[in-house]
């Protein structure tokens, strides 16, 4: 006897396929974002064109709308549309999903606006800060580079203002950096810490358009930059080559977008501090940032050291030439666990351990009425 509250194979499999193309139309314009989280380039592109044409029939139909439409009204009366971590200005730009280094050479018969200015101090290459047929906005952007102010006298009335921003290892080292500063410090620290951000994939968090607005309205004295824990992937350039991880033309490609990023931070600040890659559990994982790091150490010789200052995270967590470990002796004579179960992540104790070299270069790099004093976890 036939159970009348039984489905039927057919039944489940056309209702699945009814919900799976109602989910897509009505995805519209966004179905490219998961997309777009395909490690396979050619599984990507693949995808990439189901979902051009799965949005092409959406905004047809003006089905596209709904679904963004309730987002950003959560968002807004949740309040998470002013977190950093649900900014949609910076997160998912379609037009960044190319490789946005394509910046054709200045034309010396155009006209002063129009030319693209890059950031002296370079020792042998020179990349411009805007896009391809953008004018920088001098009135924002300040003067290049910007002005030094070492010679101001820094306290806790008038202290060093400065601006870290990264991928998530960010949040353990700016609160790290911040706790070592400690209340009433001469030492101002403010940081963004973006989860699996990175140079390459300015598609899924646009970098360089956060920096801009940043930067336009928030006067800093110098900036922490960490980026770099998730870059160890093929992307495609604007040309729609792929550039293949590991090879010569990737760390070409790799090199653009960093200057990118320097030359804008450094049309805003007389210094920045560029952290280096950390020592991590996994062997595999660590021999990806080792490379990394070795491409990033190339890069950095490019610019003065005046300008650009290598900050390297290793000689103080576990310390040079030593081998991974969970647990160290902090200054003040205790064991600390400095980093997290993932053995990738610092906690934020491990994070005051391994700024500590940073924050005494700070110390030393600018004037203050009285030497900050570094805070340890008891």
């Amino acid at each position: 006897m036939e159970k009348k509250d039984a489905y039927s194979p057919n039944g489940v499999a056309l209702a699945t396929g009814i919900a799976v193309l109602t989910f897509v139309i009505l995805s519209g314009t966004t179905l490219w974002i998961p997309a777009s989280r395909l490690q396979n380039l050619h599984l990507r592109s693949i995808a990439l064109s189901f979902s051009e044409a799965a949005s092409a029939v959406s905004t047809m139909a003006r089905l596209d709308r709904p679904l963004p439409y309730l987002r950003s009204g959560f968002l807004d009366a949740t309040g998470l549309s002013a977190h950093p971590s649900w900014d949609e200005r910076y997160y998912n730009k379609r037009s960044n999903y190319a490789d946005s280094n394509k910046h054709p050479a200045a034309d010396p018969a155009a006209s002063p606006d129009s030319v693209l200015r890059t950031v002296t101090g370079r020792q042998d290459f020179s990349v411009p800060i805007a896009p391809e047929g953008s004018v920088i906005d001098t009135a924002s952007a300040g003067a290049l580079p910007a002005e030094p102010r070492f010679n101001m006298v820094h306290s806790s009335e008038n202290p060093l203002k400065v601006y870290m921003f990264g991928d998530s290892q960010v949040f353990s080292l700016g609160s790290g950096l911040s706790r070592l500063a400690g209340k009433d410090s001469p030492v101002s620290v403010e940081f963004l810490a973006i989860h699996s951000s990175g140079f390459v994939r300015w598609d899924y968090y646009s970098w360089p358009d956060k920096l801009d607005d940043y930067f336009s309205s928030n006067p800093c004295d110098a900036a922490v930059m960490m980026l770099g824990m998730n870059d160890y992937q093929s992307f495609w350039n604007s040309r729609g080559e792929i550039m293949k991880k590991g090879t010569p033309e990737w760390e070409a490609a790799y090199r653009e977008k960093c200057g990118r990023i320097i030359d804008r931070v450094l049309m805003s600040v007389p210094r920045i501090y560029w952290v280096s890659m950390p020592l991590v559990k996994n062997s595999e994982y660590n021999e990806t940032l080792e490379y990394i790091d070795k491409v990033q150490d190339d890069i950095c010789e490019s610019w003065s050291p005046d300008l650009v200052v290598r900050i390297r995270l290793r000689d103080a967590i576990p310390g040079t030439g030593k081998p991974y470990t969970d647990f160290l002796t902090s200054p003040l004579g205790n064991q600390v666990r400095v980093m997290s179960e993932d053995g990738s992540h610092f906690t934020v104790e491990g994070g005051q351990i391994a700024m500590k070299p940073l924050f005494d270069r700070l110390a030393r790099d600018y004037l203050f009425s009285e030497v900050p004093v570094a805070k340890f976890p008891d």
